[in-house]
């Protein structure tokens, strides 16, 4: 199958949130409990708002499509010029990587992935970052082939679980 990658047009923007919000199952960490329905309402509000998007020369949605029939394979959404949080430092940075499940392991995502790097090259970055699921091992081992390294862990301990700190603490009003 040929493909091509270009820039979303707003006629795309309904595609891109569609896939991002059946794909964003995969991104739920096995630490959570929210069910699927309720995280996928939030992954549709949360890119309600994604068409205005389309003219800010510093977000890039670029899409996937069969060169045959046009057909939407995958996208990915990208921001050049995110500030790192403890340098302060400019830096790529990847929102959203789906890509239609029939049409993985096909190298578009490396694609993408690629196009978003040059994207945030042409704009001057020296880095790139993403957030990815620990527990979502095919999405890890894709990261790490492509070159991504960990660069610190986000920590989370459950609170309605765990008998607490065996301290006793009380907080003076």
């Amino acid at each position: 199958m040929k493909y091509r990658i270009r820039r979303a047009k707003r006629q795309d923007v309904k595609k891109v949130a569609a896939l991002a919000v059946e794909a964003v199952e995969a991104s739920i960490s096995k630490m959570r409990d929210v069910p699927l329905e309720e995280v996928r309402r939030f992954r549709k509000k949360d890119l309600d708002s994604l068409h205005e998007t389309l003219n800010n020369n510093a977000i890039g949605i670029f899409i996937a499509e069969n060169i045959e029939d046009n057909e939407f394979l995958g996208h990915v959404i990208v921001m050049s010029g995110y500030l790192e949080s403890s340098t302060g430092e400019e830096q790529g940075y990847i929102f959203d990587l789906s890509i239609k499940p029939q049409y993985r392991r096909l190298g578009i995502g490396k694609h993408l992935m690629k196009t978003a790097e040059d994207f945030c090259k042409a704009g001057g970055m020296k880095y790139m970052a993403l957030n990815v699921t620990a527990s979502n091992d095919s999405a890890v081992d894709f990261y790490e082939n492509l070159g991504y390294e960990t660069e610190r862990r986000r920590m989370m301990k459950r609170l309605d679980k765990t008998g607490g700190n065996d301290a006793d603490i009380r907080i003076q009003k």
